[in-house]
């Protein structure tokens, strides 16, 4: 009797293992791609709540100050330097200020706000928030106020910028329609 072996060939043989190399590789590049989605996601997310935080201040400001604000008026905040109002002193008191010298301080200290999330635009990271911001209030009729805060992205894409024209045009951002500028608008009732 004899004896027949039967030589079986255990492991992977070259195909199996660079199909295997080469489904790994689709699948790491598509968490590569995930991350970078995420990363600019959160750069995008935290360029938004800092608008939202920085318009509802002004809002805040408004309703403390609100004779005021009684005036229907427009007010457009740059990044020209602002200037502090001659009754008040840097240490943050005031002393004989009159409605239009307290709306010139509360929308002073809002610029310094909106001007100190400002980043130069070389400087890009995490570190970077609000590029070339420009703030606007827009006080109406019927106790109605729109805050707009608008500034400079990151890339180029469409947010629904054109459901705020009015807004825009009111606050002088009536250019040709700009792919990278966000805008974050609070529209309230005092």
């Amino acid at each position: 009797m004899k004896l027949q072996r039967r030589c079986r060939m255990t492991g992977f043989s070259l195909l199996e293992v660079m199909i295997a190399a080469v489904v790994l590789s689709f699948g790491l590049l598509g968490l590569v791609a995930m991350q970078a989605t995420a990363k600019f996601s959160s750069y995008e997310a935290r360029q938004r709540t800092i608008a939202s935080w920085l318009a509802n201040d002004l809002v805040e400001r408004v309703r403390i100050n609100k004779d005021s604000w009684s005036a229907q008026s427009i007010a457009v905040v740059s990044s020209a330097a602002p200037n502090l109002p001659t009754c008040a002193s840097n240490d943050g008191t005031m002393a004989g200020c009159s409605r239009s010298d307290r709306q010139a301080l509360d929308l002073f200290y809002w610029q310094r706000s909106l001007m100190g999330t400002a980043v130069s635009g070389a400087i890009s990271g995490a570190g970077a928030s609000l590029q070339s911001p420009v703030g606007c209030v827009i006080r109406g009729a019927n106790n109605s106020l729109t805050v707009g805060i608008f500034w400079r992205g990151r890339q180029s894409l469409s947010d629904g910028s054109g459901s705020v024209t009015a807004v825009r045009n009111s606050c002088g951002l009536n250019n040709a329609v700009d792919r990278q500028r966000r805008q974050f608008v609070l529209t309230t009732t005092l």
